[in-house]
């Protein structure tokens, strides 16, 4: 599973999308987002991930952060919780296609 995810992720790199590259500042939707991708690649190398979520926290609203923590633990645990290659790939699925955007 780790070099799936691996792939997934690096593919998902490459092919980070053009809306985000657009703005350096994450509105709090993608930034909720973002905070819930990075629960789903628990366990997996977050660093690009981990560097927008910090570049963005300041200046966040406290219920903004909160609704993000719960986000986040809530994918971490989807992600832990995946059984099967039916669960796994779901998960793979939804870091591949609405993480890109924050992979890059």
């Amino acid at each position: 599973m780790r070099i799936l995810t691996a792939a997934v992720i690096l593919a998902a790199a490459a092919s980070a999308s053009a809306a985000f590259a657009q703005s350096d500042r994450l509105t709090d939707t993608q930034y909720i987002s973002a905070a819930k991708c990075r629960g789903l690649m628990d366990g997996a190398d977050t660093a690009s991930l981990d560097a927008v979520l910090n570049a963005n926290k300041p200046g966040r609203v406290g219920v903004v952060l909160d609704r993000a923590e719960v986000a986040r633990k809530a994918a971490a645990s989807k992600a832990r919780k995946a059984r099967g290659p039916g669960g796994k790939a779901e998960v793979a699925r939804e870091i591949a296609g609405s993480c890109a955007a924050f992979t890059s």
